[in-house]
């Protein structure tokens, strides 16, 4: 009875141990800058952390984690190019366990690259985005996966003349370029200067591209300002309007996200810039509708903070519910190089609650809101008085640490086996893909419309003639049929998505003259002749 009695004590010991450590963890090896880009959840409710480090006298390699609920680490990934520096600013996955990554390489010049990586961690294409063409260089910023299935990369491109800035460029799950094209361009706004895009959202199929850009002062045309920019873009990214935010104040500052506050109004946040002695750099949300039209804007005071804060931004934000905000912030005493922590506010600029994080370098700070309703922060933090790590943590609500999660968990479910930690190899990125030659959305979006269709051998005179097609991926209910020049039916077979080509046997068939006509929905999307011997 006594050992029974003492087991038990000891079983109550180790679960109020497991219940009392906090979620939270560093990153990082002691002697190199160990740099975030960013954090996502992954669909087996483990998170995937993409970075990088910069060692002594070495190339800049990309570091990615994958860590689990606790965040503890599962494994990691090196990702390396045998001669060029592979910076990682973002990453994005989907439910089948696909990561697609992106950032910038530097062999022989920098550009934009893009890699996909399956479920159990393997490279599957990897391209380097090069525009040497027309652009000095470039880099990538932001990744997304939308709802059609396209992966979007939001890059910088630089030239001398500064014409085009911001740009999307497209690409399917396969690796292949499919358009690109520049927004907030000088061609069309010949008062903008340096516009740059930090982030690209979807919400209910349109896009939104929150950044900065300098504009004309209203009383004087001849200096530009710094400005908070927002860009709308529509479901095939038509650019619908640019929104140098209230142009008409001295709103001096930058947008860094936009959340959805309902169908048609958004908030974004960001920062109001001091350029004077006297004020304060103060965070600030912003409100615009889908039309591109401006609705105001909320400080968030610092005095709310303490009578010594004289700077603060929002540099990521998170829906809590229907008034409350989390967001990714950066405040303290001195204009820049705060350290950062987190505020809960509502859209009138009020803090309910706020913390800060000590040593923690805030410029590129990620937050998501977890699967289990909780908040997990990714930030750099400061190891001694030259290098950084990655610092993760996980809070409720509240702001109050999660506590650990004995439950066991099963990661990489998708991949037999677990996923082992080693280096991904990026040399055959050598190979360039020249996106000067991809055409425009409005030209790939017109082309995918229709489905190219050839027969060959035309003309035939025994044996199989075989229609070959293109497109059939973007279309539902695809028929095809042929038809007499009576317009007699003569063939009919359904064609499947991404089906490529089908076979009909002639030898039924009378000579003459036949028309293929292949059908989406119901409508006639292709056609071409052919001719039987």
């Amino acid at each position: 009875m006594k050992k029974e009695y003492l087991t038990l004590i000891f079983l109550l010991s180790f679960q109020v141990l497991f219940a009392q450590q906090k979620t939270e963890v560093f990153f990082g090896e002691s002697g190199r800058n160990d740099i975030l880009g960013n954090v996502i959840q992954l669909y087996d409710k483990g998170y995937y952390v993409a970075g990088g480090f910069e060692g002594v006298n070495e190339l800049y390699r990309g570091w990615n984690i994958k860590v689990d609920e606790n965040l503890e680490m599962v494994y990691d990934k090196v990702i390396e190019h045998s001669l060029s520096n592979v910076a990682i600013s973002n990453s994005t996955s989907d439910n089948n366990g696909n990561i697609f990554i992106t950032g910038f390489t530097t062999y022989p010049e920098q550009w934009p690259f893009v890699t996909k990586l399956d479920s159990c961690g393997n490279k599957q294409w990897c391209k380097i985005l090069a525009y040497s063409d027309n652009f000095n260089y470039g880099s990538a910023i932001d990744i997304l996966l939308t709802n059609k299935n396209e992966v979007i990369i939001l890059a910088v491109l630089v030239a001398d003349d500064q014409i085009d800035l911001t740009h999307l460029i497209g690409l399917n799950t396969n690796g292949n370029v499919l358009w690109k094209k520049p927004y907030a361009s000088k061609n069309d706004y010949p008062w903008i200067d340096q516009a740059i895009g930090y982030s690209v959202t979807e919400l209910d199929n349109d896009y939104y591209i929150s950044g900065f850009c300098y504009w004309p002062y209203p009383d004087d045309t001849t200096h530009v300002f710094l400005r908070p920019l927002f860009i709308g873009i529509d479901s095939v990214f038509n650019e619908k309007w640019i929104l140098p935010f209230y142009a008409l104040d001295s709103v001096y500052g930058t947008a860094y996200e936009t959340v959805p506050l309902n169908d048609s109004v958004f908030m974004g946040a960001g920062i109001r810039r001091a350029y004077d002695a006297n004020n304060e750099d103060v965070a600030m949300v912003m409100f615009y509708n889908k039309y591109g039209e401006e609705l105001g804007y909320n400080e968030i005071s610092n005095d709310q903070i303490g009578s010594d804060i004289k700077g603060s931004v929002i540099r990521d934000i998170v829906r809590i519910n229907d008034t409350l905000f989390m967001t990714s912030s950066q405040f303290g005493p001195d204009f820049g190089g705060n350290p950062g922590g987190e505020f809960i506010i509502d859209t009138t600029g009020n803090i309910f609650n706020f913390q800060s994080r000590p040593n923690t370098i805030a410029t590129s700070p990620s937050l998501i809101k977890t699967f289990d309703n909780n908040y997990l922060f990714a930030i750099n933090t400061e190891e001694g008085k030259t290098d950084l790590d990655i610092y993760l943590y996980k809070i409720d609500e509240n702001l109050n640490d999660v506590p650990f999660d004995p439950t066991p968990h099963n990661y990489d479910s998708l991949c037999p086996g677990g996923i082992q930690s080693g280096n991904i190899d990026l040399s055959d990125c050598l190979i360039w893909t020249n996106i000067g030659d991809a055409p425009s959305p409005q030209e790939y979006y017109a082309s995918i419309k229709q489905i190219p269709i050839k027969a060959y051998p035309n003309p035939v005179s025994e044996g199989n003639i075989t229609f070959e097609f293109e497109n059939t991926e973007h279309h539902n209910n695809i028929e095809l049929k042929c038809f007499d020049l009576y317009g007699k039916e003569i063939f009919s077979n359904k064609v499947y998505r991404h089906q490529t080509e089908t076979v009909l046997d002639i030898s039924t068939i009378n000579e003459g003259m036949y028309v293929a006509v292949i059908y989406s929905n119901g409508f006639p999307v292709g056609k071409c002749k052919f001719v039987i011997q």
